[in-house]
């Protein structure tokens, strides 16, 4: 297993990969982009997702 973290505003900018398309945060979890700081996912060998981790900037 492979486990990657990648900054928010690294991703917006297509600089870096993301295991699900950026939009599903605030589409499908109503979590506004601009108070997510970056997102950590622990993959296996063969692609599948172990788990993801989605971290906030304190307010």
């Amino acid at each position: 297993m492979k486990t990657f973290h990648k900054k928010v505003s690294k991703i917006i900018e297509n600089e870096t990969e993301c295991p699900f398309p950026i939009w599903v945060i605030p589409d499908k979890m109503g979590i506004n982009l601009c108070s997510v700081d970056s997102i950590t996912w622990t993959q296996q060998e063969d692609g599948q997702l172990v788990n993801i981790t989605i971290y906030f900037i304190p307010g």
